[in-house]
Formats: C-alpha cells, structure tokens, sequence
C-alpha cells in the first residue's frame, strides 16, 4: 500500500506541475510584449522630442568681437593707494600701555592721486592727531580683533569727512575725494612710555 500511496502522489504532484506550467507560459509572452510596447513608445517619444528641440533655437546667430563692444577704460579711473600715517600709536585702555606699528593707506582714484597727496600732506599733522585720539579711544574689544574692523571704520570715516569735499562746495564734476581707507597694525607690544 505504500507503493501505491507513493505513485499516487507523484501522479498528483505531476497533474498539479502541469497547470502550473500551462498558466507560466503566457505570462512569459506577455512580458515579452510589454517590453516590445514599452520600448516602441519610448522610441516614438524620443523622434518627437528630437523634431521639437531641432526645430527651435536661434536661426541667425552672428559673433560680435570683444574689442569691439568693450569701450576701453580710462586709466585715470583705476584705483590707487595714497599714504597718510605709518608710525607707531598707543593704547592704555587696559591700564597697561601697548605699542602698535600703524599703517593708515586711504584708496582714491589714479587720476587723483596728485591732487589727495597734497591735500594729505597739506593737513599730515592733524590727520596724525585724529588718528592717534582714534586709537588711544579703543577699547579691548576694538584692538583684538586681529582686522581692526570697527577701528578701520572710525578712521575711515574720519578722513572721508576731513578729506572729501563737502557737497556743493566744488563745481568739477569728480572732485578729489577717497574711497576707503586701509588699516594695517602689528600685534601689541606691552610699552614703557
């Protein structure tokens, strides 16, 4: 009997494969014809896009040399650097007195540098004097920054008030005037004095 029941089943089991095998076939063909479709509709939509993007775009393109368009700059507009302070200045705002090696450059136009250089040599000891008072007035948040960004700023604004004419006191069109000024310093050094 165990013959038979072992026949038995594998007769089973090969009657369940074969409907199991009928039904995998055409799903293999219909796989094979979603990828044909899939692959004809991807080539359709790729002619289109093609046809789209060569039909548009500039018809008459023409080239413009550089020289041409470009004006040439005046060479009297181009920015330069005049001198106005560079010694040593002082600060005892922390009861100790500290040496600084100062530099003080203001930034103008080429054309005006004659003009500001005489104009700095004309008030050298005053412009020394308010930025010595600038310096010696800073407190230690100013002098340790390693910029001297908020000092940079009160000079600056010190010499373009005392350097730039004042409006309507010239009649040129582009009066002498400073752009920016430059500070460089060394770090401190404890100093007697």
């Amino acid at each position: 009997m165990s013959d038979k029941n072992a026949s038995d089943k594998k007769s089973e089991a090969k009657a369940d494969a074969k409907p199991e095998g009928a039904e995998g076939a055409p799903k293999k063909k219909g796989g094979l014809k979603f990828a044909l479709i899939t692959v004809a509709l991807l080539a359709i939509e790729g002619g289109v896009l093609f046809a789209v993007f060569s039909m548009g775009g500039p018809k008459d393109a023409q080239a413009t040399h550089a020289e041409e368009a470009a004006k040439p700059a005046d060479p009297g507009d181009d920015s330069c650097e005049v001198p106005v302070y560079s010694g040593a200045l002082y600060n005892n705002h922390t009861g100790i007195n500290y040496a600084f090696k100062v530099d003080v450059v203001v930034t103008t136009k080429a054309k005006h540098r004659d003009a500001m250089t005489k104009k700095i040599e004309d008030s050298k000891n005053a412009l020394k004097a308010e930025i010595a008072g600038l310096w010696r007035k800073a407190d230690s948040n100013d002098l340790s920054d390693p910029l001297y960004e908020a000092l940079r700023r009160r000079i600056e604004a010190a010499l373009m008030e005392r350097l730039n004419p004042k409006d309507g006191d010239t009649k040129d069109a582009d009066p002498p005037k400073i752009t920016s000024a430059v500070v460089n310093s060394t770090p401190p050094v404890r100093a007697e004095r």
